[in-house]
This record gives C-alpha cells, structure tokens and sequence, in this order.
C-alpha cells in the first residue's frame, strides 16, 4: 500500500504544482481584499500540494507486506458512484433539475446507502428542495428545466 500512496501523493503534488502555476501565469491574482481569477484556483493548488506532502513522507516510513490496489470487490462502489453521476450529468438536460436530482438521490440513498424507503424518500425531497433553494433562490443560478418547459 506504500508504494500506492506514494504514486497518489506524488501525483496530487504534481497536480496541485501545475495548477498553481498555470493559475498564477495566465490568470490576474488581484489582492487579498480584491481577488483577481487566479486567486483561489491557486489558493486551491497550493492547499492540494501541501497536504498531498504527508501522504508521500508516510508512504516512505511504511513497511511491510505489499498489497492490491483494490483489494477483492472494493473497486465496485466507487465505479458505481461514478456512473450515476455520469447518468446523472447526461439526463439532467433532458428530465430538468428537480426531477433528476430527485431520482439521483432516491437511487443513491437506496442502492448505494441502503436506507429504509422512509428515509429515502425524506432524504430525497429534503436534499433536492435544499439544493434548489440555494442555487435558485439566493444565488439565483438558472437550473435546467428539462420537459417541463412551457
């Protein structure tokens, strides 16, 4: 698992130092009270590399015996979370935002959570009239409609 750790903290390093470069090189930084476009991307790339430092120096320290990257079927939830966000992403369009990030939920809470359908279905209207809230209404974000255009 070392040797695993050491490549993700190298490569979130390398990430995180390249997007700190390109941010401060192409975009304006501003000021701290006036930021520009570059400020928190680069802000975000510094952050990134600094805590990705620990995973390497502790990858250095481990010993022992080597293991898979993914052991045994761990490697299933996340390429499940994965494609429903790319369905998710795909269909948005089409069913609208209400509609989508309501089945989105209700198919995570259920499959991937494994909650009750009482919980589900709480959790699925609440999340879903929560998000709507915030990006509709006080950050005034337009969200697609989907079929319920008029």
């Amino acid at each position: 698992m070392a040797k695993w750790n050491k490549i993700a903290g190298c490569a979130l390093f390398g990430i995180g130092a390249a997007t700190a470069w390109s941010a401060a090189t192409t975009l304006s930084m501003g000021s701290f009270r006036h930021p520009g476009a570059g400020f928190l991307p680069f802000g975000l790339a510094c952050i990134l590399s600094l805590l990705s430092l620990p995973l390497v120096f502790e990858a250095r320290k481990e010993t022992g015996r080597a293991s898979a990257f993914w052991p045994e079927r761990t490697w299933v939830r996340p390429l499940q979370g994965s494609l429903a966000l790319f369905a998710y992403a795909f269909v948005l369009g089409l069913l609208g935002f209400m509609l989508t990030t309501f089945l989105f939920m209700i198919g995570w809470t259920r499959f991937m959570e494994k909650l009750s359908w009482r919980k589900v279905l709480f959790v699925s209207a609440g999340v879903t009239a929560g998000l709507y809230l915030v990006f509709v209404w006080f950050l005034g974000v337009p969200v697609p409609i989907g079929f319920w255009k008029r």
